[in-house]
């Protein structure tokens, strides 16, 4: 039984055996999809403080009132260049709901001697300041530096300092003259912001001998009304 088994077993055909090898290549790499920007972040924009309602203000859009946007009403000297020339006499200006008389031109000594004139202009080349008892040509000089003192009040009228404002309400120099003092005529005795009886300030620019223009700034006509209130025993306002 043995031998039959062995028999048979040696009988079976060999058959060869081949091996598949599969090979499994990795699939390409995905392209990451663009992660989106992120959204600018919202700024919000910084509200303005709360305005004072008390304080006047003036929203008027004439170039008189614009021309020295952005300028320091307390530097020694401004820029005129885009304001509009000088009007024959001053022009009332707004201060809130208020409006204010600017007066007239007034010069503290004429270039002939004669002193305290005021008045309109007239004429264009020289401009002549005319008065009750005749006129008198004013130089280019002079013409310039009234401009900066007059340009400089219709924008301080806009937002003024708060004494002026209380100096106002109760009644007093509630209108204004344009002076100007030119030291190289001679001297007038205004050199700063001077008050005339209960109702006028004389609002004073100064020539100086050496042709420089002086003009008043809005510390000095907060310092000016604060003054006067003191010297009517009327509260003065904290502040500048």
């Amino acid at each position: 039984m043995k031998k039959l088994l062995i028999a048979l077993f040696v009988g079976i055909p060999m058959v060869g055996c081949t091996t598949e090898t599969i090979v499994k290549k990795a699939p390409a790499a995905e392209t990451p999809a663009a992660t989106p920007a992120d959204p600018a972040p919202v700024v919000e924009p910084t509200p303005d403080p709360t305005p004072d309602p008390n304080a006047p203000t003036s929203s008027s859009t004439a170039p008189e009132d614009r021309c020295l946007d952005g300028q320091d009403m307390d530097g020694a000297d401004i820029d005129i260049k885009t304001c509009p020339a000088l009007p024959d006499a001053p022009e009332s200006a707004a201060m809130g709901k208020e409006t204010i008389d600017l007066g007239a031109w007034e010069i503290g000594t004429t270039a002939d001697g004669d002193t305290y004139k005021y008045g309109f202009f007239t004429g264009t080349n020289p401009r002549k300041l005319k008065f009750d008892t005749g006129s008198v040509a004013v130089n280019d000089k002079n013409i310039e530096c009234w401009a900066k003192g007059y340009y400089r009040l219709r924008k301080m009228l806009q937002t003024p300092p708060a004494a002026y404002v209380s100096l106002y309400k109760a009644h007093f120099q509630y209108r204004f003259f344009q002076f100007q003092s030119d030291l190289r005529n001679g001297s007038t005795g205004f050199k700063e912001i001077s008050s005339f009886q209960d109702h006028l300030v004389k609002w004073v620019t100064v020539i100086t001998a050496a042709g420089v223009c002086q003009q008043p700034t809005l510390s000095k006509f907060a310092a000016y009304a604060k003054d006067e209130l003191k010297t009517r025993g009327l509260p003065v306002p904290a502040g500048p």
